[in-house]
C-alpha cells in the first residue's frame, strides 16, 4: 500500500488488549467491584422486583476449595447473575457448614487434647478454627469472581441460627416425632459416633467368614447329636449370640457327612454348596424337615459354656447364601433386633464406643480387645471347641465412615431418632410437587425418603448444637413443652456454649430445679443442622419465604441435604424447601478417573485461576453437561481456551471498530438487508441463550455462543465488512449502518456472557469509547434486542447463503487451479437458477460481490466453460485491471493511476 494513503484508512484501535493476562487483571477487577460494592447496588436496585430465591448449600468450613467446590458455585453464580440482569432480585446469600468431627479432628491436630480441657473451652477453639476456614474459603470464593455480599451469609454456628434450630427439634419431639432408643444403628470406632446412613460409604474389605456348629438340646425326632450350621462374616459377633433363626416355611435337611461324626440341619437347596465349602465328603441326606419344625427347639451356646438359647422364625432368613441358618446378635443389626425384641429379648452389645469388647462380655481373652482383633481369638477358640467348620477370607462390600474412611459397625446403643414414619405421606407429597433437573432425580429422591425410616439424629461429640435433654437419677428422661420452651429462652440468654458449662438447673423452669436432674450430653447430627438452613433463613430474613426457587448441589446430596432439607422444612410447617431441584455430577480426569492429589490429576481452582484466570475455568463450567460426571485435564482446557481466545479477539475487533461511534449521534435506524439479517441473527442467538439460561442449559448457552461467534460473525458478518470499516468515510451512511449492527451485536455478547466471563465483560464494558450509564456491567439489565424478520426475508437471505456456499466451494477450485490468489481478486461470472432468481429483488449485484467478497460479480448467460452447482452456473477468473494503492480492489480505470473513484471521494473530502 502506498504509504500516502495508509494515514487515511480507518483500521479503528480499543484499550481492550488481545492478550487475555487474566491472572493478573482479575484480582484488581475484583478489588474495584469490592470497593465500589457493586453486588450491594445492585441487589439494592433489583429489591422492587420479583424475588428468585437460590438457596446455597452450605460447603464444610475446613481446608482449600477444591474443583467441585469451584463448579457447584460457579454454576449458582451463572444462575444469580442471570437472573439479577432479567428482572428479578436475586441475592445470593452464601452459607457454610461448621460443626462436626473433621473440625474437632483439627483442632486436635494442633495439639489440643480435648479430654483434659473443659467442653466450652474447646468449643471455644472450634469456633475459632471453624471462622478461620470460613474466611480463607472466602478469600477463594473471591478469586473466582462469585456475585455475592461474604458479608450478608448464614453459618451454623451463629446463635440465631442454632436457636432456630433448636426450635425445630423441640417442634419435632413436641409432635412426637423424636424418641430415645437402644437400637443397632451405624457406629464408627474411629470418630467415636453414630452415624446416619448419608454418612457412610462403602469399600472393599478381606474379612472372615465362618460356618460354626451349633448343638441342638437332646431331641427325640432327631438323630442324636445335630448341630444347626450358622454362617457369619462378622465372627466377632458370636459371643453376643442371642437366638437362631430359621426360615419357617423353609426346607431344610438333616446330612451327615461322612468325615465327621455329627448330623448337620441345613437348607436342602444349600446342601451341595455347604458342602462344598466346607469340604464334607460323601454326604448322606438323612431326612428333611421344614422350618416350623425347628421353632422353639433349645442350643447349646455357641460361645459360652452352660448356655442355652431357643431357634426362632426369621422374616429375614433366605436360602440365597449361607446355609439358610441365621445367627441372631440383636446388639449388632437391624433384623436381629427386631427378633431379638419380639422375643422380650433386650440386645446384648458388649462393645464400647471406641469398638473395643466391655467387661460385660464375661470373657477375659476377649476384654479391651478391638472388634476385628477379636475374629482371629473367636475362630480359634472355636475350633478348639470342634465348632468351627470352615473359615476363609473373602473381599465383600462393607461400609465406611465417610470422614476417616475406616469400618464401621452396627451396635445397639441409646440413641435420638426422628421417626419418620408419620411424616412420610406429606414428606412424599411435597417431592411429588417439586421440579428436578435431571428428571430422574425426583424418584430417586423419592425413592431414598420413602426407604426411610429412621433418622439417628444423636451424636457422640462436643462441637455442635446440643440435644436438649435431662435425665433424673434412674437415667429416665424429663422433657416436655414447658422444659423445651424454658430452655432455649435461656440458650437465646446466655449462648449455646452455657449450655456446656452451666448446670443443669440453669436452663430449667423452676418447678424443676434441685431435683438433680442431668443434661443430655450428644449433640445433633450436622445434617440435622445444615438441613434446618432454610428454616434458619427464613426466620432470620422474613421476606424471603419458603419453598426457595432452587436448590442446587451434587448428587451425593440425595441422602444428605437435599433430603434432610426436605424432612426438616416438611416437619416444621408443612412447607418444601425448595420448588426445584438441580443436581450435578463428580469431577473426573479426562479418562473419567477420579481425582486425587495423590493420582496427581487433581486442580486445585485457585492455582488454575492464578496461571489461566478464573474466566477459563468459569467457561470450561458452562462447557459442561453438568448433570453427569464433568471431565477436566490439560487436552480440554486447552480447548476452552481456544474458545476464550476467539470470543475475546472477536470482542477486541469490535470495540476497535466501535472507537470513533456515539450511540447517541450515529446509531442508524434505516439499515440495508444484509444488516437486518445480522441482526435477526443476533436477536436469535439472544433469545435462544437466554431460553438456555432459564433452562440452567448452560453447555448450550456455551454452544450457542461457539456457533454465533464463528458461524454468524466470524466467518459471515465481521469478514465482509472490514472493507466498509477500513475503506469508507469516517462518517459515511454505510460505515454507520455497519457500526450500528456492531454495536448491537456487542450487548449480545455481553448480555449472554456477562455472567459467565464475568472479569473480561467487565473488562469490555470498561473498554467501550462512549460515556458509560453505569459503574459496572454488572449493574446493568439485560439490553433489549428485537431486531427479527419475517419468514419470507429469512427464506431469501437463506437462498443467498446457499449461493455463497457455491461461489466459495467455485473459488475454492478456482485458487487450487491458480486462477486467482485471493477471492479479493476473482470475477464471478454466473447464471442463476430459477429457485435464486429472486434474489436481486433483496440485494444488488454491488452488495452481493461486497458480502461474498469477491472484485466483482458479472450476471450472464452460461457458457460451456461455466460450471453447474447447485444453486449456479459460474465461472471464476481473475478480474483484469489495475489494484487500488488505498483499497486493494480491482478495477479497469483508476483515479491518478492510484487509487478507484470510491477511494478518491472519501479522500478529497
Amino acid at each position: 500500500m502506498n504509504n500516502k494513503y495508509k494515514d487515511t484508512l480507518i483500521l479503528g484501535s480499543t484499550s481492550f488488549d488481545m492478550r487475555a493476562g487474566l491472572k493478573d487483571k482479575e484480582p484488581t477487577i475484583q478489588k474495584f467491584w469490592a470497593e465500589h460494592q457493586i453486588y450491594q447496588q445492585k441487589i439494592k436496585s433489583n429489591q422492587d422486583k420479583p424475588l428468585f430465591m437460590l438457596h446455597d448449600g452450605p460447603p464444610y468450613a475446613n481446608g482449600d476449595l477444591h474443583i467441585g467446590h469451584a463448579l457447584n458455585k460457579s454454576l449458582k453464580d451463572f444462575i444469580v447473575r442471570w437472573k439479577n440482569a432479567s428482572g428479578y432480585h436475586a441475592p445470593f446469600i452464601m452459607g457454610w457448614d461448621t460443626h462436626g468431627l473433621p473440625i474437632e479432628t483439627a483442632v486436635t491436630k494442633t495439639g489440643v487434647d480435648r479430654k483434659s480441657m473443659d467442653a466450652a473451652s474447646f468449643r471455644e477453639l472450634c469456633h475459632q478454627y471453624a471462622l478461620e476456614q470460613i474466611q480463607n474459603q472466602i478469600n477463594q470464593f473471591t478469586r473466582l469472581g462469585m456475585f455475592t455480599d461474604y458479608a450478608t451469609n448464614y453459618l451454623t454456628l451463629r446463635p440465631d441460627y442454632e436457636v432456630s434450630e433448636l426450635k425445630l427439634f423441640a417442634k419435632m419431639f413436641n409432635d412426637g416425632l423424636i424418641y430415645k432408643a437402644l437400637k443397632p444403628i451405624y457406629w464408627s470406632p474411629s470418630s467415636e459416633s453414630a452415624l446416619a446412613e448419608s454418612e457412610i460409604e462403602y469399600r472393599d474389605i478381606k474379612s472372615p467368614t465362618i460356618f460354626v456348629a451349633t448343638k441342638i438340646v437332646e431331641n427325640a425326632q432327631l438323630p442324636q447329636d445335630t448341630h444347626l450350621i450358622i454362617w457369619t462374616t462378622t465372627p466377632w459377633t458370636i459371643p453376643a449370640n442371642q437366638l437362631i433363626a430359621v426360615g419357617e416355611q423353609m426346607n431344610y435337611a438333616i446330612v451327615k457327612p461322612a468325615n465327621d461324626t455329627r448330623h448337620f440341619i441345613v437348607a436342602t437347596s444349600l446342601v451341595q454348596q455347604v458342602a462344598e465349602q466346607i469340604g464334607w465328603t460323601n454326604v448322606q441326606v438323612v431326612s428333611h424337615l421344614q422350618g416350623h419344625d425347628l421353632i422353639n427347639l433349645q442350643y447349646e451356646h455357641p460361645w459360652y459354656e452352660n448356655q442355652f438359647s431357643k431357634i426362632v422364625a426369621g422374616h429375614h432368613v433366605t436360602d440365597e447364601a449361607g446355609s439358610g441358618i441365621v445367627h441372631v446378635a440383636g446388639g449388632f443389626g437391624e433384623d436381629d433386633y427386631m427378633i431379638a425384641k419380639a422375643h422380650g429379648l433386650e440386645p446384648f452389645a458388649p462393645i464400647d464406643n471406641q469398638g473395643k469388647f466391655t467387661p460385660e462380655v464375661a470373657d477375659a481373652t476377649l476384654e479391651g480387645q478391638f472388634y476385628e482383633d477379636a475374629n482371629k481369638i473367636v475362630g480359634m477358640k472355636l475350633q478348639a471347641n470342634n465348632k468351627l467348620l470352615k473359615l476363609k477370607f473373602v473381599t465383600h462390600s462393607y461400609p465406611h465412615d465417610w470422614r476417616t474412611k475406616k469400618p464401621v459397625i452396627y451396635r445397639a446403643t441409646l440413641q435420638w431418632f426422628v421417626g419418620l414414619n408419620k411424616a412420610k405421606k406429606q414428606i412424599l407429597k411435597h417431592v411429588d410437587e417439586i421440579q428436578t433437573r435431571p428428571k430422574w432425580a425426583k424418584e430417586r429422591l423419592y425413592q431414598v425418603l420413602d426407604d426411610r425410616t429412621d433418622w439417628t439424629i444423636s451424636r457422640q461429640r462436643l462441637w455442635g448444637v446440643p440435644i436438649l435433654g435431662f435425665y433424673d437419677q434412674k437415667d429416665e428422661l424429663v422433657l416436655n413443652v414447658e422444659i423445651l420452651n424454658h430452655t432455649i429462652a435461656t440458650i437465646e440468654k446466655l449462648g449455646i456454649n452455657a449450655w456446656f458449662s452451666e448446670p443443669a438447673d440453669t436452663f430449667l423452669p423452676d418447678a424443676y430445679q434441685n431435683k438433680g436432674l442431668k443434661k443430655e450430653k450428644d449433640i445433633l447430627d450436622v445434617w440435622f443442622d445444615s438441613g434446618s438452613s432454610a428454616i434458619a433463613l427464613e426466620e432470620r430474613f422474613p421476606e424471603f419465604k419458603r419453598p426457595y426457587d432452587i436448590y442446587l448441589e451434587g448428587n451425593d446430596q440425595y441422602r444428605g441435604w437435599f433430603n434432610a432439607s426436605m424432612i426438616n422444612s416438611v416437619v416444621y410447617d408443612d412447607k418444601a424447601p425448595y420448588k426445584t431441584l438441580i443436581s450435578h455430577g463428580m469431577t473426573t480426569d479426562e479418562k473419567g478417573g477420579k481425582m486425587s492429589k495423590s493420582l496427581g490429576n487433581g486442580i486445585d481452582p485457585i492455582e488454575f485461576s492464578n496461571d489461566l484466570g478464573a474466566d477459563i475455568l468459569r467457561l470450561w463450567v458452562a462447557s459442561t453437561d453438568y448433570t453427569d460426571d464433568q471431565k477436566i485435564g490439560p487436552e480440554i482446557i486447552k480447548q476452552v481456551s481456544e474458545t476464550y481466545r476467539k470470543i475475546r479477539n472477536t470482542m477486541r475487533f469490535i470495540l476497535a471498530n466501535l472507537a470513533d461511534f456515539n450511540p447517541a449521534t450515529d446509531y442508524q435506524k434505516e439499515l440495508s438487508s444484509v444488516d437486518k439479517f445480522a441482526l435477526h441473527n443476533a436477536t436469535i442467538f439472544k433469545n435462544q441463550a437466554a431460553q438456555a439460561y432459564d433452562h440452567y442449559q448452560f453447555n448450550s448457552v456455551y454452544n450457542l455462543t461457539i456457533n454465533y461467534v464463528t458461524r454468524d460473525l466470524s466467518s459471515f458478518y465481521l469478514d465482509f465488512i472490514k472493507d466498509i470499516l477500513y475503506v469508507e468515510g469516517k462518517n459515511s451512511l454505510r460505515r454507520r449502518q455497519v457500526q450500528t449492527v456492531l454495536f448491537e451485536q456487542l450487548w449480545v455478547l455481553i448480555d449472554i456472557l456477562r455472567p459467565i466471563l464475568v472479569h473480561t465483560i467487565e473488562e469490555v464494558y470498561q473498554a467501550l469509547p462512549w460515556i458509560k450509564t453505569a459503574a459496572s456491567v454488572h449493574l446493568l439489565d439485560n439490553k433489549k434486542l428485537d431486531q427479527s424478520q419475517t419468514d419470507d426475508f429469512i427464506e431469501m437471505w437463506t437462498k443467498i447463503l446457499d449461493l455463497k456456499t457455491d461461489i466459495n466451494k467455485a473459488l475454492e477450485e478456482a485458487k487450487n487451479n491458480q486462477v486467482v490468489s485471493k477471492s479479493f481478486e476473482a470475477l464471478v461470472e454466473l447464471e442463476l437458477k430459477d429457485d435464486l432468481k429472486t434474489i436481486l429483488n433483496f440485494i444488488s449485484i454491488e452488495e452481493l460481490a461486497q458480502v461474498l467478497i469477491v472484485s466483482k460479480i458479472v450476471l450472464t448467460p452460461k457458457t460451456n466453460d461455466f460450471v453447474e452447482h447447485k444453486h449456479a452456473w459460474i465461472k471464476i477468473q481473475a478480474r483484469k485491471g489495475e489494484k487500488c494503492q488505498r483499497c486493494w480492489a480491482i478495477f479497469e480505470t483508476l483515479k491518478d493511476a492510484e487509487i478507484c473513484q470510491r477511494c478518491f471521494d472519501v479522500v478529497t473530502k
